[in-house]
């Protein structure tokens, strides 16, 4: 089974309490900045919006008791590519230095980003150990899309935790 590329088709509205939008809002402003930030403050803006003014009071309120300080996902030229090649749905090449420092080529298929032990990674499946590999953010270099469908997997049932050593 592939992957389909996000649909084009707007999705249905969606009804939230007040209460279940400003936990949403409260939810977004906490995230780490990282591959989805564009796209999460777009939805929070339309989440505010939606809110209005005592909603937006409301949010403001709990996000005040709200601590969150996660170190965030640098932007890198791989970046950009990698969040391509997640929405099309096909696999890239990235260059990645394991932590002993041995430099390597790697297929993979994107599957989901993860933040974990302070730092954050790429859940993919590589394609050249045929086997699911968590990649740390900051050891993919140079990225370039392929035009290899990428196979469905669970991201969370086939991915292992990371290991100590990633």
């Amino acid at each position: 089974m592939t992957a389909a590329p996000v649909s084009a088709v707007e999705p249905p509205p969606i009804t939230l309490t007040e209460e279940q939008a400003a936990a949403v809002a409260v939810a977004l402003v906490a995230l780490p900045p990282g591959p989805l930030s564009g796209p999460a403050q777009a939805a929070l803006h339309e989440v505010l919006t939606a809110l209005g003014p005592a909603g937006q009071d409301r949010v403001a309120e709990l996000a005040a008791r709200l601590w969150s300080r996660p170190d965030g996902l640098p932007r890198t030229p791989a970046t950009p590519v990698i969040e391509e090649a997640m929405h099309e749905g096909v696999a890239v090449a990235v260059d990645y230095v394991n932590a002993a420092g041995r430099a390597s080529h790697r297929r993979i298929e994107p599957h989901a980003f993860a933040y974990a032990r302070g730092n954050w990674y790429l859940m993919a499946w590589c394609l050249d150990k045929d086997a699911p590999r968590w990649f740390r953010w900051d050891r993919i270099g140079h990225a370039e899309l392929t035009t290899t469908p990428v196979q469905w997997r669970e991201a969370f049932s086939v991915f292992p935790a990371p290991s100590p050593r990633a």
